[in-house]
């Protein structure tokens, strides 16, 4: 009972803490096995201290990378189609695509069917992939409001 009572406070702590703590806290409980292996073996085993899991930042990111895609590969398939949809974006940007449209739709459509969408990184809030499409290569940016509407979108051509 007096274990799991301070297993509690110790996650609740661990938890309470900023994630520069945490880091502090784990690497100052880890002992350095190297300098202690001798003395270790006459020591009776001690119990292992607790652990604080902390997921990689990577993980946090793959889903934000999906939406991204969906995203992308709709409103490229909307405007290979019926036209841009225009409920998706911010309504400061669904009014720049509108002006924009006459133009920017009959480039979309020369471009021929997508045959790949490849993220290649991020670049601050916004994520960047390259779109491989039957009759030319670009570059894609896409990035969204706090309302998960697309905020900025770009596009242009890959060279060579």
């Amino acid at each position: 009972m007096k274990t799991r009572l301070i297993q509690t406070v110790l996650a609740a702590t661990l938890f309470a803490a900023p994630l520069p703590a945490l880091a502090q806290a784990a690497a100052g409980s880890v002992p350095n096995a190297f300098d202690a292996a001798p003395r270790a073996a006459a020591q009776a085993p001690a119990p292992a201290p607790v652990q604080p899991q902390i997921q990689p930042q990577i993980q946090g990111e793959a889903p934000d990378i999906a939406r991204a895609e969906d995203a992308l590969r709709g409103v490229i398939a909307a405007v290979q189609g019926a036209g841009f949809d225009y409920s998706v974006f911010t309504p400061d940007l669904a009014a720049r695509m509108r002006q924009l449209s006459p133009e920017i739709s009959p480039l979309i459509k020369s471009f021929g069917a997508v045959r790949t969408v490849e993220f290649q990184k991020a670049e601050g809030e916004a994520q960047l992939f390259r779109v491989t499409f039957d009759n030319r290569v670009t570059e894609w940016m896409i990035l969204f409001d706090a309302e998960d509407r697309i905020a900025g979108l770009r596009f242009r051509p890959v060279e060579g």
